[in-house]
């Protein structure tokens, strides 16, 4: 598929997220970007050596590690979370975790499930963003999901402490 067919999709998302009103959010300001470690490691298409290649990451400098569900690798994921956080000697606030809400989760009654299970899957208490991974919703029905109610059900995710932003 081109880019450009996806223009006219991104062009009404922007003018639709320009209306809402913004929200504050839990640190959110000028310091937020600064917050976020320039340089992550990203994990799409890691498969046996998912473990071993983010724990040298971290071990080597990483302090973003950026995950999804749809990569089907977040346990994987999380082990070498874990190991790279003990071989580098820094605990799990040192680190920037970042995973993504797949498509087939957007019903805002399924955001906080696909959270935890991310959450179970890496073995971690929050993270520090969590974001759709695209705004287009899947459904086995075909019913559209009007991706603001899913930004709801998200922003419910920050107040509960599972994802900081």
């Amino acid at each position: 598929m081109h880019l450009l067919s996806f223009l006219p999709f991104a062009a009404t998302f922007a003018a639709v997220a320009a209306k809402q009103p913004s929200q504050d959010q839990t640190p959110l300001g000028p310091s937020t970007l600064f917050q976020i470690p320039i340089i992550g490691f990203g994990t799409w298409n890691l498969k046996d050596n998912a473990t071993e290649a983010v724990s040298h990451a971290i071990h080597t400098g990483y302090r973003h590690i950026d995950c999804a569900a749809a990569y089907r690798n977040e346990k994987a994921v999380g082990r070498g979370i874990s190991e790279g956080l003990k071989k580098a000697g820094l605990s799990r606030e040192d680190i920037w975790v970042t995973s993504k809400l797949w498509n087939d989760h957007h019903d805002p009654n399924k955001v906080e499930a696909a959270i935890d299970k991310t959450l179970s899957d890496l073995n971690l208490d929050y993270l520090d963003l969590y974001h759709m991974h695209w705004p287009v919703a899947e459904t086995s029905k075909g019913n559209e999901i009007y991706f603001l109610d899913t930004w709801e059900a998200m922003v419910q995710l920050v107040q509960s402490g599972k994802t900081r932003r």
